[in-house]
């Protein structure tokens, strides 16, 4: 099986008419729109963050598109940060089709229309869901960023490819797809792990592992009785709270780190 037919299993993306608003769950959110640098358009929604507070880059899971995403927004409203979510290449309005090369690119054009807006990685905290961990621990090695939040991430594709992809038997994977696990030694910034303990598509102890392997300063955010899609609410208002109190905490960047 071919490397694209692979990617068809795993990507699920939804698509949005290109005049359709923003929905009224996503009160505050403005457009915005950034170029990857392979010249895919890749669209976003922005609200502001008070003064003095960092930003959030939220990186979404492998399904549907930054309007159904947005209220992420209200359960991390805790945090008292501003936040930047984007879709990938073939989600929502942003252009092109979804491949690993192309999320890593999405991620970095995000964070350079962080950078032309004065914000930058000691202010920036990158927050993966699911296949967005994935992407946030590529980019996480440019700078010495406020913090990483993986969330119900795997630890590579491989490892959990036969769960994630059941319909194509008989694949085979590039090596190193979407391989977190050996990024993390690379990660100099703190880094908050959460995963919910009966998560059936990406096992807890993928997120235990990747805790083992990532630096210090870290922290374990274990969430009893979630699966995968519903740890916020399991969490319930102690979610967003804890992530608070994990972000106070955290170091800043050291000038110059890396």
């Amino acid at each position: 099986m071919e490397e694209e037919d692979i990617e068809r299993y795993l990507y699920y993306p939804d698509r949005l008419p290109p005049g359709m608003p923003p929905p009224r769950w996503a009160p505050g959110a403005e457009e915005v729109w950034m170029e990857a640098d392979d010249g895919v358009a890749v669209h976003g929604l922005w609200w502001g963050r008070p003064e003095g507070r960092p930003a959030v880059l939220f990186l979404h899971g492998n399904a549907q598109e930054v309007y159904s995403w947005s209220p992420v927004r209200e359960d991390l409203e805790a945090l008292d940060c501003g936040m930047l979510l984007i879709d990938y290449h073939g989600y929502g309005k942003s252009g092109g089709t979804p491949h690993e090369a192309g999320l890593y690119a999405d991620g970095r054009a995000a964070l350079e229309w962080l950078s032309e807006r004065g914000i930058g990685p000691p202010e920036t905290v990158l927050f993966g869901k699911s296949l967005g961990g994935a992407v946030a621990c590529e980019i996480a090695g440019g700078g010495p960023f406020k913090g990483l939040v993986l969330e119900s991430t795997f630890t590579s594709l491989a490892s959990v490819a036969r769960r994630l992809l059941p319909v194509a038997p008989g694949y085979t994977l590039a090596p190193g797809a979407y391989d977190s696990l050996s990024r993390l030694p690379g990660i100099t910034c703190p880094v908050l792990v959460i995963h919910g303990t009966e998560d059936a598509l990406i096992p807890f102890e993928e997120g235990v592992a990747l805790f083992k392997a990532a630096n210090e300063p870290k922290e374990f955010m274990e969430v009893e009785g979630a699966g995968h899609n519903d740890v916020s609410m399991v969490a319930g208002r102690n979610y967003g709270a804890l992530i608070r109190h994990w972000l106070d905490g955290t170091e800043p960047p050291a000038p110059g780190g890396s």
